[in-house]
């Protein structure tokens, strides 16, 4: 019987990464990409989690069989529609993290809480190779870090979002240079090392809290060496001209012998191995067999659903809320500059058109409009093959503003030659006005599970020549009479 729960538990992993492909790959792509790098320690995790199903064998051979639960049901359902919600919006940050949520619950509903029980730490472990870590508070701790180190040693350094500007350069604190690959593999480090322990969860939390302020700080030590090495060698040291990514490992290394030698001084506290209960019998093994049923029959079962409602929803082929566009007669058509520094990107769309009016006072607003009949994964208005900023601009700020013509979604951005601009923009989704990028991706994931909503974007921009409150006049100016609310 215990064989028996293994070929199980390998067969629902199979099953749930077969079913939930999209995701698949994505873990794919993160864990074989060789320029992010980011996750390149996936394919590890993912051994290590193997490690530790093999290691709890006997445990797991050995456990009772419980009821077949209706909640642990229901809870897969809903993780199942939550993952179509969030596939057919494109939300990539939670769309891969529910994937690991299903195949757990999954195993519980197939073999029970004390095996689902088992399952939660090598489960829960996997979630270091999750391409779901949200980079920017790093970001900016870093940014944070960087301003106060550097006003009291110097060089002088001026900030503008992400950015920074010495007096012989500038550097961008790209995910890279946030430290997240060092902070996901330390806390992964420490997680394994109080498991191998089986320290108590205090000790636990003790352990991943050294080991974040030692990943972080070795970052910081990391992203300053290399600015001073930028600013003493005039942009031309090796760090900077080639790579400080090797640097970066050994600097982590060095903070990793810290964590070994302080978590060595943590008082011991192991926790007793779980009890084994007797080896289940011919009824664990059929309640194991209705318990694979309903839970395949949930994997399956709403994803076909849904699918097949989709396809019998039309598609629609009528996009001109995106194109439509009546600017107040005072605004004239002119070519669109060819050193712009504003090139969204949105690939697979539609329709994808840009724009450029003049006033008689020379103010100046580019105009791009964005139509997607269907999202889907590289064809979206948020997500990774899409951004309205492009790659020459840093969003500094963002806000909200209210006009006669309705509500816009401020973005304020700037340039390599720190040129700054304002950029108003606002989704629709079947008819519907949405704000937040986010706000987009949820409705329209909702509304795309049984059907093929209709989605576009409209965006405006003007530079801040003198401020940005005259820019925003200009752009008010421009959305009274041209764009529907």
């Amino acid at each position: 019987m215990g064989s028996v729960r293994l070929w199980l538990i390998l067969a629902l992993a199979c099953i749930v990464a077969a079913v939930f492909w999209p995701s698949s790959v994505i873990f794919y792509q993160k864990w074989s990409d060789t320029s992010g790098l980011t996750y390149t320690h996936g394919w590890l995790i993912l051994l290590i989690c193997v490690a530790l199903v093999i290691r709890a064998r006997h445990e797991i051979s050995a456990a009772p069989a419980g009821r077949l639960a209706p909640l642990a049901c229901i809870a897969l359902a809903l993780a199942v529609l939550a993952w179509l919600l969030c596939y057919r919006g494109s939300i990539e940050g939670l769309e891969t993290p529910l994937v690991p949520l299903i195949f757990w619950l999954a195993v519980t509903v197939t073999c029970g809480w004390p095996v689902g029980r088992l399952m939660l730490f090598p489960v829960g472990f996997f979630y270091f190779a999750v391409p779901a870590w949200d980079n920017r508070p790093l970001q900016q701790l870093t940014v944070s870090a960087m301003h106060l180190w550097l006003g009291v040693t110097g060089p002088p350094a001026t900030f503008a979002g992400d950015i920074i500007y010495i007096p012989n350069g500038a550097f961008r604190i790209e995910e890279g240079c946030s430290g997240l690959h060092f902070m996901i593999v330390g806390l992964a480090v420490a997680a394994l090392y109080g498991e191998q322990q089986r320290d108590s969860w205090s000790t636990r939390i003790k352990l991943l809290l050294l080991m974040a302020v030692l990943a972080i700080l070795a970052n910081w030590v990391r992203v300053y060496t290399v600015i001073e090495a930028g600013y003493l060698t005039d942009m031309q040291s090796y760090l900077v001209r080639v790579s400080h990514y090797g640097f970066g490992w050994c600097v982590f290394a060095v903070a990793l012998l810290v964590f070994f030698w302080l978590a060595s001084k943590f008082p011991a506290s192991p926790v007793a191995p779980p009890r084994v209960g007797a080896t289940p019998g011919p009824v664990a093994g059929r309640r194991e067999m209705a318990g694979a049923a309903a839970a395949l029959g949930i994997l399956l079962g709403l994803p076909a659903l849904s699918a097949t409602l989709r396809n019998l929803s039309p598609e629609t082929r009528d996009l001109g809320a995106a194109a439509a566009l009546d600017p107040p007669a005072i605004w004239r058509p002119v070519p669109l500059a060819a050193h712009s520094s504003w090139m969204p990107v949105f690939e697979g769309a539609d329709v994808l058109q840009r724009y450029a009016f003049c006033d008689p006072a020379g103010d100046t607003v580019e105009v791009v409009t964005v139509g997607l009949r269907s999202q889907r994964q590289g064809a979206e208005l948020v997500g990774e093959t899409s951004s309205l900023e492009g790659e020459q601009l840093a969003i500094t700020a963002v806000g909200t503003v209210r006009t006669p013509a309705g509500p816009f979604r401020e973005t304020q951005a700037i340039d390599a030659a720190r040129r700054r601009s304002l950029i108003w923009s606002r989704y629709q989704v079947g008819g519907h006005t949405l704000l937040s990028p986010f706000a987009q991706q949820l409705f329209y994931g909702a509304n795309a599970i049984i059907r093929r909503p209709p989605s576009s974007l409209l965006a405006l921009r003007a530079a801040c020549h003198e401020n940005c409150a005259a820019a925003r006049g200009v752009l008010e100016s421009f959305v009274r009479r041209s764009a529907s609310p």
